[in-house]
C-alpha cells in the first residue's frame, strides 16, 4: 500500500514552540499583574466599587474572548471549505507540525464535517461569551 504523507515543517514546529512558550510566559505575567492590581484595589476601594470595577474588566475580557472564538470559528470554517474544495486533508497549502498521512475523498469530507461542526460550536460559544461580556460591561456603565 502506497500511502501519501505530507511531511512536517521543522521551522513551523520551532516557531510554534517559541510562540507557545512566549504565550505561557505572557499569561503568567498577566495573572501576576492582575493579582497585584486586585490586591491594591481591594485595599483602597469600598467593596461595591471593587465589584463594579471587576465586573467591567471581566466584561471586557469576555467580550474579547468571544471575538477570539469567533476568529477561530472562521478559521475552522475556512479550513473545512478548503478541505472540501481539494477533497484532501490536510490541504496541500497547509504546513503541518508532524508527518501526516493524507486523507482523500470520503475521509477528507469527514474531517471537513468535523471542522464545520467545530466552527458552529465555536461560533455559538463566541456569541454566548460576547453577550455575557457585553451585559457585564454595560451593567457597570
Amino acid at each position: 500500500m502506497n500511502e501519501d504523507i505530507q511531511t512536517a515543517d521543522p521551522r513551523l514546529r520551532r516557531i510554534t514552540l517559541v510562540a507557545l512558550a512566549l504565550a505561557g510566559v505572557a499569561a503568567l505575567a498577566v495573572v501576576v499583574a492582575f493579582h497585584h492590581w486586585m490586591t491594591r484595589q481591594a485595599a483602597v476601594l469600598p467593596a461595591e466599587q471593587l465589584v463594579a470595577r471587576l465586573r467591567l474588566w471581566i466584561g471586557i475580557a469576555m467580550t474579547a474572548s468571544g471575538l477570539c472564538l469567533l476568529l477561530l470559528a472562521g478559521c475552522a470554517a475556512r479550513l473545512a471549505r478548503t478541505t472540501l474544495d481539494q477533497r484532501r486533508w490536510p490541504p496541500s497549502s497547509l504546513r503541518v507540525l508532524r508527518d501526516t498521512p493524507v486523507r482523500r475523498e470520503a475521509a477528507a469530507a469527514a474531517v471537513a464535517r468535523g471542522l464545520n461542526i467545530t466552527a458552529v460550536l465555536l461560533g455559538a460559544l463566541a456569541l454566548t461569551a460576547a453577550i455575557a461580556g457585553w451585559r457585564l460591561f454595560t451593567a457597570v456603565s
